[in-house]
């Protein structure tokens, strides 16, 4: 009876930092799901002469397992890092919430520098890739396999197209999800200010009866009140 109580005790904290921190376990476990996929094909680099086609050239889980769910390792990597880094953002809200306008600004410049960078280098990803594909006639078998095309230019190792251009898409996609965060960061900060300011002129401000309207009064009684005919108003 006293050997199962230790093991639904711990699963009792886990649930409850679960229903306490969900953005923080979900972006935990896509990180590391992540880092799992970079450390176990990253390994496998030494024996590939073209940097990145380890992540290409298989798929996972195996297709002869899951015939209908499988996908090459460097786009689980980028799925998964995007829910670390939303996930990761979502739950570190209320610090963001805290940070100086000046600060917020330097971090939406910077965030919107990463996303025109890696914005440029998809479409040049694309343009060598279709380049070479039409170029080159001495791949096997042809015509060239795209997972295989490798960009060459001023480059020591041959760089997989496929590896590089799902990096830098992700990276656009962690800066385009960032800025929009930041956005709404923006937004909710005015918000919470305006109700802040209402609440406490609200509360502060005394009401102010002007003076005028007691004079007003009176003298809609005095009107009212009827004539005496003995009384000489001339």
């Amino acid at each position: 009876m006293m050997e199962g109580k230790p093991g639904r005790k711990r699963w009792s904290e886990i649930r409850s930092f679960i229903d306490r921190r969900p953005w923080s376990f979900l972006s935990w476990s896509a990180g590391l799901t992540a880092l799992a996929f970079i450390v176990f094909y990253g390994l496998q680099a030494t024996t590939n002469p073209q940097v990145g086609i380890q992540f290409v050239q298989s798929e996972w889980p195996d297709p002869s397992i899951f015939p209908y769910f499988y996908a090459k390792p460097i786009t689980w990597f980028a799925y998964f890092s995007f829910v670390y880094w939303a996930a990761g953002l979502e739950s570190n809200k209320e610090h963001f919430l805290k940070l100086s306008p000046r600060v917020r600004n330097m971090l939406f410049l910077g965030t919107a520098l990463v996303a025109f960078a890696s914005f440029y280098e998809i479409f040049y990803n694309f343009m060598v890739w279709l380049a070479l594909e039409v170029l080159t006639t001495n791949c096997l078998p042809y015509p060239c396999n795209p997972d295989k095309v490798a960009s060459i230019f001023d480059l020591k190792s041959p760089l997989n197209l496929v590896f590089a251009t799902k990096i830098v898409t992700t990276a656009f996609g962690l800066s385009m999800y960032s800025l929009w965060f930041l956005h709404r960061v923006d937004v909710e900060t005015e918000r919470r200010n305006r109700t802040t300011t209402t609440v406490d002129s609200g509360v502060k401000a005394p009401v102010a009866i002007p003076s005028g309207k007691h004079i007003e009064i009176e003298a809609g009684l005095s009107a009212q009140q009827p004539i005496d005919p003995t009384i000489d108003r001339t």
